[in-house]
Order: structure tokens, then sequence, then C-alpha cells
């Protein structure tokens, strides 16, 4: 790609809305619908167990691996007794720090965002896929903010809790931008179309580069906090959630608290490479009612 080309991921709204506006993107009018967010990245950490060992007591964030601040007992599980997989450790702390830099700034979103303390920690039985009321019912997931954790406990997998890869890697979150899928504009020529899907790839392919500084990396998702959904994020909050989650206070919406991709670390974990998403309603996210988020695995 040509550096002329090549979004600006880390840097300020005035700039990334300069970048869409660029003629080969321009069509698709993703300056209007663009969105701050919080994006993680693999580089510069070594992946396995040694690593988050090393940093866990003193805050960070990763993916699989063990949990902070529980014991083995205290494992979560499904009802049926079934331990679910700890899929994520995002330390709320090192993403307030992106929420509160500079790049943040001239963002109109002021929707609180998640906790700015603490740890958020994902637990997935990895085969409840989300999209139908019941899978409610499975305790198949398991998303909660533990304010004040004991990062000296680190709880590894019990013994009966059988997953795909041994996967464990340490991530630093930084400040990106989101936009909206080809499928999620109302475009009417394929000209908008094209653009659309020019500037996800564009996208993706710096983020690549930035995670691995491979410049013949393919293209791939980012896991990232808030944002819109990198597997059309309208088919989630029009059709899924309102009959999984329904909104049920006046004004209220549905806010995209994780996106999890699952090409990299969690190859493996949840089917073909689908993503998990963790979803909240904005009243929910107010209260820090985090037992109410629904997970979905974006296998459609």
């Amino acid at each position: 790609m040509k550096d002329k080309n090549r979004p600006p991921i880390h840097s300020y709204r005035s700039l990334i809305v300069d970048w869409l506006q660029k003629k080969r993107y321009r069509e698709a009018r993703l300056d209007e619908r663009v969105e701050f967010s919080v994006a993680y990245t693999e580089q510069g950490s070594d992946p396995g167990l040694d690593t988050i060992l090393e940093t866990a007591m003193y805050g960070g964030s990763w993916l699989g691996g063990p949990a902070a601040g529980i014991t083995q007992e205290d494992w979560p599980r499904r009802r049926d007794g079934q331990p679910l997989a700890h899929v994520a450790n995002f330390h709320l702390g090192e993403a307030s720090g992106v929420m509160d830099s500079p790049m943040r700034a001239g963002w109109p979103d002021t929707r609180e965002d998640l906790p700015h303390h603490g740890i958020l920690q994902i637990f997935h039985d990895l085969e409840t896929y989300g999209t139908e009321p019941e899978d409610g019912d499975t305790g198949g997931w398991l998303v909660r903010w533990i304010p004040d954790p004991d990062l000296t406990l680190l709880a590894s997998s019990p013994a009966d809790l059988d997953l795909p890869t041994d996967a464990a890697q340490e991530v630093t979150a930084m400040a990106t931008f989101s936009i909206p899928t080809s499928l999620d504009l109302d475009v009417t020529t394929q000209k908008a179309f094209d653009a659309a899907e020019k500037a996800t790839r564009a996208f993706e392919s710096t983020w690549r580069w930035q995670r691995t500084r491979d410049r013949k990396a393919l293209p791939l998702p980012v896991t990232h906090l808030y944002g819109y959904s990198q597997a059309e994020h309208t088919l989630a909050v029009s059709d899924i959630l309102p009959e999984c989650l329904p909104l049920t206070l006046p004004g209220d919406s549905y806010r995209l608290v994780a996106d999890i991709e699952s090409w990299t670390t969690l190859d493996g974990w949840f089917g073909d490479a689908s993503p998990l998403e963790v979803w909240m309603r904005q009243s929910d996210l107010d209260t820090r009612t985090f037992d109410r988020a629904w997970c979905i695995i974006r296998a459609d």
C-alpha cells in the first residue's frame, strides 16, 4: 500500500476524516460515521504464559491465559457445570489512559464508557452462539468487572476444561478509529460499496502491518473496544439483539463493548475464525450491570 493511502490509525479525528474524504474512499461517506475505538495489539510482547506472569501484577491486558483476581475454586462454570474458557482480561486503567489521551478530543460521542479502573473479564463456553433468546439461560458466558482485583492471584484453567489451544498473549491498548462495513452502509452505487471495501482493507492492512511488521501479511480484523462490529453491525442491532436483549427504557441504545477476533491468538476458539462480540445496553453500561451483557459468536 502506498503511504498516501495508508490510514492514520493512531491520530486525531480531523486527520482521520481527511483520510476518509480522499477520492478513493469519499463515495462511501465514512467520514460521517467514523467512531473512536480502542484497539489491542500484541506487538512487542512474546506469546505465552511467561510474559503474562511477569507483568500481570502491575496491570496488563491479555487474551486467553490465566484469569486474574480469582482462585481456581472460583472459576466460573456454565449452569450444567461445564467450565468456561477465559477469553480476555482487559485492564481498564490502561484503556482509560487511551480514552483520556489527546487523540480522544474532538470525537462527538459523549456516552458513558467502561469504568476507568479494575479489570474487565470475559469468559465463554466457546459454543453458545448468542443468537437466540434462550442462549442467555445456559450460563454460556460471563462478563464481569472487578473494580479492585488482587493481581497476585492468577488462576489457571481447571483440569476439566478442554481448550482448542493453550492461547496466552499479552496485548497493549492503543487509540484508533472504527468504521462500519460495506454491508452496514445504505449505499446505492457499486462505487460507494467498493470505496467502503477499500477503506476497510486499508485499515485492516495497516493494523496487520503494525502488529506483525510484515508488509505481506494479509489484512485481518483487530480486537477492539467500542466502535463498530467487524461482522456487520446492523445485523446485530436490528435483528439479533432486539430479540435477545430488548431495549425497555426511552432513549436507550446498544453499545458494542468488545469485538475479539479469532484469526490469530484465539485461532480455533470460535469455529472458523468467527469473532466474539460483547454487547450491552447503554443503560446497563451506565449502571455497571455487566451481568446483563450479551455475547454473540458471529458465525453468520
